[in-house]
Order: structure tokens, then sequence, then C-alpha cells
């Protein structure tokens, strides 16, 4: 059953449109917008929404922008994501505009405007080749410093950045990448991070 969702919208941190037709108010951030969604929604059925349907809404908006009297062809797939809330990684490629890349959707607590703390999720795309060094950079420095975390679990830890998004590497239980963005901290689980750069090569090769 889908769940109504809230959006909020804040232009320049103070003013506010509303949807006229849904319960929807957004808040723009950058090129992507932090969406609320209702406490009780199902995060698994939600989490697939995301990945299959609002993700292609934020690509016709975002990325491709007005089609006016063209008809413009695009595809998507979803490459893989945690249980419920996390991250969900989407490949989208576009030949009539010659863009293509990663969308990485960002799912679990925000904190909006006025400080409350709730389920929500955002877009972030990455051009291809820059989503492939992001990629390869964090699997060269988990590799690299293997060693350095596993000698004490939870406490050795590894920073870098890409662009506006950061990632702390650590071990606890296994490998973790803990990502910072927009206002999202989650766990990029080690199994959907392989499963995400592994099929995006596949599916550009």
């Amino acid at each position: 059953m889908k769940k109504t969702i809230f959006i909020l919208i804040i232009i320049f941190f103070s003013n506010y449109l509303f949807s006229q037709d849904t319960n929807e108010l957004v808040i723009p951030t950058g090129i992507s917008a932090l969406s609320f969604v209702s406490a009780d929604a199902d995060k698994k059925d939600l989490a697939k929404e995301i990945s299959e349907f609002r993700s292609k809404e934020f690509i016709v908006n975002f990325i491709i922008g007005p089609a006016n009297s063209k008809e413009i062809k695009f595809e998507t797939e979803a490459l893989a994501s945690d249980n419920g809330t996390g991250i969900i990684s989407v490949a989208f490629n576009c030949n009539d505009i010659n863009e293509r890349g990663l969308l990485l959707a960002f799912f679990g607590n925000n904190k909006d405007a006025n400080g409350y703390v709730g389920s929500a999720y955002a877009f972030r795309y990455i051009p291809l080749s820059k989503a492939k060094d992001m990629l390869d950079r964090i699997d060269m420095v988990m590799e690299s410093h293997k060693k350095y975390i596993s000698a004490d679990i939870n406490v050795n830890n590894v920073y870098i950045e890409f662009e506006d998004i950061r990632f702390i590497i650590y071990k606890d239980g296994g490998e973790k990448i803990r990502v910072f963005w927009n206002g999202f901290e989650m766990i990029w689980e080690k199994t959907s991070f392989d499963k995400t750069k592994k099929k995006l090569e596949k599916w550009f090769s």
C-alpha cells in the first residue's frame, strides 16, 4: 500500500510552496530535494518505489530537463539497495543528451527546517567517470588500509572525501563504510557497495 509522502520545499530557506494536487512539500538541496516520508510507511516498499519510480522522476526533472517537442529515450537499472533504509544505487544512461552515470538515493533519518528528525530520502547524481573513480578509490582505500583497520576494531578509521560526500571506513564485525551527505549519516553495507561497483561496470561495459 502506498503511503502519503510529505515533501518540504524551502526556497532561500524562507519561501514555502505547496502542491494543490498532493500532500507534498519539497526542500531543494542543490540538485536534489530532501523528501520526508510518513512514519508508518513500509520502508521496504518505499525503497523499491524510490529505486524504480522516484529515481526516474528525479532524472527527468534534474538531469534530462524539459523535453518540449522532443522524444527522449533513457535507461535505468536498480543496482543494489539495503533492506529498507540505506543507500540505493541506480545506473542511468541517456544517449539523446549524452549523459550517463550513477544515481545514489540516500534513505534514512534526517532533520527538517524545524529540527524534527524523521525518515527522508534524497538523490545525489554522479557522472559515470567520476562514479567509477569514487568507487575505485573506496575499494583501493579499504584494501590498502586493511591491516590498519583490522588492528583495532571500531577504533582505527580512514577518512576520505568525494566532493560533498564524506566516507569513514572502519571495521566492526566486518568492513564498514559510513557515509555523510546532506544531513544523512548511514552505513553503506559492503555487500551493497560491492554489488553497486560490479553491476555498474558490467552495465556500461
